[in-house]
């Protein structure tokens, strides 16, 4: 089971659950955006004017019950891969340092009814200690004592992430720049063990200065080799404008001699291996992108640049635009 939490500005992952907060929008509008989402279930809770607003969608087959909300969460039963519930609770914390208090009250109301495996996940505009933080005024240490107040009494555990530290940034340059892990996945301390292969990692965004963080129930289990990608090929239309593409069809269909579906199963054999290669450098790119993104965020003290950030982040919306096209070619033609 895949949870997505993202303080809003886009979406596109494949989870099982999304959870998203400052949406600014009207309940409404969501039934089109679970639509391209390719979600089948949703509640999504009003914003308040320009501010706030929270949604939480499921894919098809997922079973979901939603227990309570507010403008501040959304509180649900999910059925994992076992059909076991999982309690989760998508969170957001008041933007407002002296409203907030009313954020962690909510939150202990909804933990002292939990009984089940619990998770709470999303923004908490909240950190827990000064090394969550870079630039900037520091934070009020009574700030972070609530916070981790609301952890202790509730027992529970602050997941880290697997790659990348600060899921915000201001974007600014040199010393005004301000960082920040205002996200996080918490889980209950007596169902740590329960969870051998819980798997957090943080989804670097191209047009976002806040990034998703993913948790993955079943992240760390070793998975069977996945089919060859080459014998399943369809034509896909991110590849149209390469040259090397064009040639490569001229060439198979005037080297074989065969009759039109002899012809048309060498150009799919050639074209389709040569399509695996560059889907497999496309990810490659994308993954160096992302791992650089990391690397500039996450860089110490004021070496963090501004532009090489804006750089970084435009090239991997290329590519994400370029990644998307593709998987949406396959499902119209699967």
């Amino acid at each position: 089971m895949k949870i997505l939490c993202w303080n809003y500005r886009g979406i596109g992952n494949p989870a099982t659950v999304i959870f998203l907060c400052e949406t600014k929008v009207q309940s409404n509008k969501f039934p089109f955006i679970r639509s391209k989402c390719r979600m089948e279930g949703c509640l999504a809770v009003n914003a308040c004017g320009k501010s706030g607003g929270l949604v939480m969608m499921w894919k098809a087959g997922t079973k979901v019950e939603i227990k309570n909300y507010s403008g501040n969460h959304i509180d649900s039963f999910i059925h994992d891969e076992n059909n076991k519930p999982i309690r989760f609770t998508g969170f957001y914390g008041n933007a407002d340092p002296n409203n907030r208090k009313s954020s962690w009250d909510m939150l202990k109301r909804v933990g002292r009814l939990v009984k089940e495996r619990w998770i709470i996940g999303g923004d908490f505009n909240a950190i827990l200690d000064n090394s969550e933080k870079e630039g900037g005024r520091r934070k009020p240490q009574t700030l972070m004592d609530d916070f981790r107040e609301v952890i202790d009494e509730l027992s529970l555990v602050d997941l880290k992430t697997d790659n990348g530290w600060f899921t915000w940034v201001n974007n600014r340059e040199g010393t005004a720049m301000v960082k920040e892990r205002l996200d996080h996945f918490l889980i209950s301390a007596s169902d740590v063990d329960s969870f051998l292969f819980i798997e957090t990692k943080v989804i670097r965004q191209s047009n976002s200065d806040h990034d998703a963080i993913v948790l993955d129930t079943m992240g760390r289990k070793p998975r069977e080799k996945q089919r060859d990608s080459r014998l399943m090929f369809r034509y896909d239309m991110c590849w149209a404008k390469e040259a090397e593409a064009k040639n490569i069809i001229k060439n198979a269909w005037k080297m074989y001699t065969g009759d039109i579906m002899d012809k048309l199963e060498k150009v799919g054999h050639d074209l389709g291996a040569w399509q695996f290669k560059m889907y497999k450098m496309m990810s490659r790119q994308i993954d160096t992108i992302k791992s650089n993104i990391c690397r500039i965020i996450d860089r110490p003290g004021e070496g963090c640049d501004g532009n090489e950030l804006k750089a970084m982040r435009l090239k991997l919306g290329k590519l994400l635009d370029r990644e998307e096209q593709y998987w949406a070619q396959r499902l119209r033609v699967n």
